[in-house]
């Protein structure tokens, strides 16, 4: 392979700083006209565009590829055939590769075997690239998507073992967990979907290379790519139950909470109901006193002359006070009592025929 040429450029930035990124024009001028990306790549950077496309020309082959722009790491790459005005058994590929620190391209590179089964008429390639990325990405999905079910279940155990502690921030962690089970569905799309594109692409490199005599793709590498689209088919179950696994502990909060408000409703009845008894009460003893005071005011006027000579302390009439006050307080109490009972009755009547 000492004649074969495979180059990147890596245009990397901190997490923080992803943004930086994409503002990169004087690199991808440079990139352009080199031939190294096209307009697709640049509409993908600039669209903020997901998944992978199989670029086609004349003279060229070209690889795009960009993952979601979430808060997993990212990477975006154009790897295109540059070997137009050299041997057709020679390998020049170049590449422009755009990532955060989430992604170590030295490790990946060094951590793999390059495929050795490339076979005239057909020269290696640096589809190898991309497909230590699938790889990768196919091994980060499954650790998150194994990290999220854990978080699940052990909210499943608070919830179910009686040791919930604020609903509310359990609540908010449950949306937290919902939006990292969206971008692991997208992530995982996305990596299906580079799986079957560079398939594709591998198809295309062999049809190209068979002009003059037959040739075989890397059967190495194509077998790479089928096993960790098989890997990542594997996800599916894990992330197509997720969601029921959520909106159960969405269900079991709600229930949480409507036990905690019907708690509240009754501890309220409660207090209402002794404060009600407490009034009942003070209206009662208002009841027994306001006939006698009213009396006694009536006795107190001055229209009334009871013929006191001052050396008597009661009037010899103060036998009327009592006969009329006694029997006014018995009347108002008999009637309080007649209105109470009925009243109770009417509402007990009109519960039942609520109820039934």
């Amino acid at each position: 392979m000492e004649k074969n040429r495979f180059r990147v450029l890596l245009v990397q930035a901190a997490k923080s700083d992803r943004a930086e990124l994409f503002k990169q024009s004087g690199i991808l001028k440079a990139a352009k006209e080199a031939h190294w990306i096209g307009d697709e790549f640049l509409y993908f950077l600039e669209k903020g565009t997901t998944g992978s496309a199989v670029v086609e020309a004349e003279n060229y082959t070209s690889f795009i590829v960009q993952t979601p722009k979430d808060d997993l790491p990212y990477f975006g790459l154009a790897l295109t055939e540059l070997n137009n005005c050299r041997n057709k058994s020679d390998a020049d590929w170049g590449c422009i590769l755009f990532t955060d620190h989430g992604i170590d391209l030295e490790k990946l590179l060094c951590n793999i075997q390059f495929p050795s089964d490339f076979a005239a008429p057909l020269p290696p390639d640096f589809m190898f690239l991309p497909a230590c990325l699938l790889q990768w990405q196919v091994q980060e999905t499954r650790d998150q998507v194994n990290s999220l079910s854990d978080d699940i279940l052990a909210q499943d155990e608070k919830l179910t073992g009686g040791k919930a502690g604020g609903l509310e921030d359990m609540r908010r962690l449950l949306f937290q967990l919902e939006k990292q089970h969206l971008a692991l569905y997208r992530r995982w799309s996305f990596e299906q979907d580079l799986a079957a594109k560079l398939l594709q692409c591998f198809q295309v490199i062999e049809r190209r290379a068979s002009k003059d005599e037959a040739a075989t793709y890397s059967r190495k590498l194509s077998q790479q790519v089928r096993t960790q689209n098989d890997l990542s088919g594997t996800l599916k179950h894990d992330l197509d139950t997720i969601p029921g696994k959520l909106k159960f502990q969405h269900g079991m909060i709600d229930s949480q909470i409507s036990i905690m408000i019907a708690r509240n409703s009754e501890s309220a009845a409660t207090a209402a109901r002794k404060d009600s008894s407490l009034m009942k009460t003070i209206a009662i003893i208002t009841l027994i006193f306001l006939p006698g005071t009213f009396v006694a005011a009536v006795f107190s006027m001055s229209m009334f002359d009871w013929g006191s000579d001052g050396t008597v302390v009661a009037s010899k009439h103060i036998w009327m006070y009592f006969a009329i006050t006694i029997p006014l307080t018995t009347a108002v109490v008999v009637s309080w009592l007649v209105w109470t009972i009925k009243s109770e009755r009417d509402y007990n009547r009109k519960k039942s025929e609520k109820i039934f």
